[in-house]
């Protein structure tokens, strides 16, 4: 923890600046819900200026078709990474309720993480503890997903 005085006052600003950049990137950029889904269905693909509505080249066949069955219409979550051409749909229950316990979504997004786990209660609980991540992966899929490098295990 830093108290606030003289010496540490700056760095407290641009903590707080940062923390402001970080909070919008993670709202705008990883939010999916119906509403998320249907603009990504419209994206355009190839845009490349500042002003691109598709910043991150995300094509729509990419959404996966469990997706849109499986979200509920007034729940929503963070994605589980993004990254150029590859949004990881995924839902991960420990980020989405860490993203509520550190107040990094908003209000309204709160509420539909906590709506979408009640709503998909069977997919995510059923008759076991809850599930880290839905839906999981089998075989080999982890690594074409997570866009794993061998270098790095």
């Amino acid at each position: 923890m830093l108290i606030v005085n003289d010496a540490t006052k700056s760095v407290v600003g641009a903590i707080n600046n940062r923390l402001s950049a970080l909070s919008f990137h993670i709202r705008e950029y990883y939010w999916v819900d119906m509403k998320k889904t249907n603009e990504i269905y419209r994206y355009k693909t190839e845009e490349y200026s500042t002003d691109a509505v598709n910043k991150f080249n995300i094509y729509p066949e990419q959404i996966p078709s469990w997706l849109v069955d499986w979200i509920s219409e007034e729940g929503g979550y963070f994605i589980g990474n993004l990254q150029p051409a590859h949004m990881d749909f995924r839902f991960f229950t420990l980020g989405n309720l860490w993203a509520i316990i550190s107040s990094l979504g908003s209000t309204k997004q709160n509420r539909g993480i906590l709506n979408l786990i009640e709503s998909k209660w069977d997919d995510l609980v059923g008759e076991m503890p809850l599930k880290i991540c839905y839906p999981a992966l089998e075989g080999e899929e982890w690594r074409i997903i997570t866009g794993s490098d061998p270098k790095n295990t």
